[in-house]
């Protein structure tokens, strides 16, 4: 049944549904049954582009190579950002050298050199300082019941992304909000004002971050930041620009992606019932 805040045209396959629909933003999957059901692939009206929900056709063109991340000249931006970037010059500058945008060749060479820097020697190096701080968070608990995301979920990777980095433990609640102030832009219900904040906030991450690599330039260390700056591949290096953005989004994808993930596996665990402790027995 088609739900009653779309509508859908089963002939030339278009389809009109307002992606800020709030009961759409609840609830996607009822639409998502729908047209998958209804097509294959229909035109996206709001967007102005053609889109594809089976999965064989999602296979198919994820591996195609003509087919890729960055959108070609004209077609409208899918984060709904209208044609004046004007306010948006510094988080336009960081996402313009973030891995998430490119294409190869260009995104095969960034990741490349980051990829130098995370050996899985200096990942394993970080295991003994991961598990004394999560023991550490889980002693400051207090008795009875804990909020688990302010008092652990989030600052567990603050804290290690902060260390790894090689900056004050001490920003860590200033480089959150920089994060949180950033990933709004990717947020339902995006406002100027959120725009406007956005680039403050990428603005001064970066600057926060150059000081930190001319620092590590004069005298390197073996944080993270030191290793991106003499990370090398057939005798090419990082960028400045491109180091400040793969850290960012090292901050930005790391953080969000372990809170998240954190609370949703104690909330599944709880969820099954029982002794949650068999869960951790080994």
């Amino acid at each position: 049944m088609m739900p009653p805040y779309l509508t859908f045209d089963p002939v030339s396959r278009r389809l009109r549904l307002d992606p800020h629909e709030p009961t759409f933003v609840q609830n996607p999957y009822e639409a998502y049954a729908f047209l998958h059901g209804a097509s294959n692939a229909f035109f996206w009206e709001n967007y102005g582009f053609w889109c594809f929900g089976g999965f064989d056709d999602v296979n198919r063109l994820l591996r195609d190579r003509r087919f890729g991340r960055q959108n070609p000249a004209g077609i409208p931006d899918s984060r709904g950002v209208g044609d004046d970037r004007s306010h948006l010059t510094a988080f336009d500058a960081i996402e313009a050298n973030s891995m998430l945008e490119l294409e190869p060749p260009v995104h095969t060479r960034l990741r490349t050199l980051v990829n130098r820097a995370f050996v899985s020697r200096q990942v394993e190096r970080l295991r003994p300082r991961i598990d004394a701080l999560a023991n550490e968070l889980i002693d400051r608990f207090e008795p009875g019941s804990v909020d688990l995301l302010p008092g652990y979920a989030s600052p567990l990777p603050i804290t290690i992304i902060a260390e790894m980095l090689g900056v004050p433990v001490e920003m860590g609640p200033q480089l959150l909000d920089w994060s949180h102030q950033m990933v709004a832009m990717y947020m339902h219900g995006r406002t100027r004002e959120t725009e406007e904040t956005a680039n403050r906030a990428a603005r001064d991450f970066a600057a926060f971050l150059r000081g930190y690599v001319a620092e590590r330039r004069k005298r390197p260390g073996d944080d993270l930041l030191s290793l991106l700056i003499e990370a090398q591949d057939n005798g090419q290096k990082l960028s400045e620009d491109e180091l400040v953005s793969s850290a960012i989004l090292l901050l930005n994808a790391g953080h969000e992606a372990t809170v998240h993930q954190t609370g949703n596996a104690v909330r599944t665990i709880l969820a099954q019932g029982g002794d949650a402790r068999r869960f951790f027995a080994t």
